[in-house]
């Protein structure tokens, strides 16, 4: 599995537009009743990621179906075709429940796993784009995130 390819969740959204993987709804629509239903119209459609940027009532946009197919969640993974997610699956499964070597010919051939788990530091930031704006103490108020 290869580095990650976007730098921050812009990135992977221009690339889905680039593709036609994401659709922009600029229009107000409720984000109670109206977004829920066509979400989930176009979800099982097998239709495009969508960003609501204007939710009646409210400043923050809504993204949704981000990983609604296959060949977005493998996107999402920075893999190319669907194919691609089983080497995923398998280093996930590894990662859930490891298994000690057994010995030096298991070591050897669990080498390659261990490597790309190596190879997966954390990126800790200090002026990312999601720490801009900081709400806390009594300011903290989920009433006006679009859920």
């Amino acid at each position: 599995m290869d580095a990650m390819k976007y730098n921050d969740l812009r990135d992977f959204l221009t690339l889905l537009e680039q593709q036609g993987e994401l659709k922009r709804i600029t229009l107000p629509v409720d984000p109670h009743l109206e977004i829920t239903e066509i979400a989930d119209r176009t979800l099982r459609a097998g239709g495009p990621a969508l960003l609501f940027e204007n939710p009646k009532g409210y400043s923050m946009p809504v993204l949704c179906n981000l990983f609604g197919t296959p060949k977005r969640v493998a996107m999402g993974m920075g893999q190319e075709d669907v194919s691609a997610l089983r080497e995923v699956g398998k280093l996930l499964a590894f990662l859930k429940e490891p298994e000690p070597p057994k010995g030096f010919r298991d070591l050897f051939d669990k080498l390659p796993q261990f490597k790309q788990v190596l190879n997966m530091p954390t990126k800790r930031l200090r002026g990312a784009p999601c720490q801009q704006k900081i709400v806390s103490g009594d300011d903290v108020d989920l009433n006006r995130i679009p859920l």
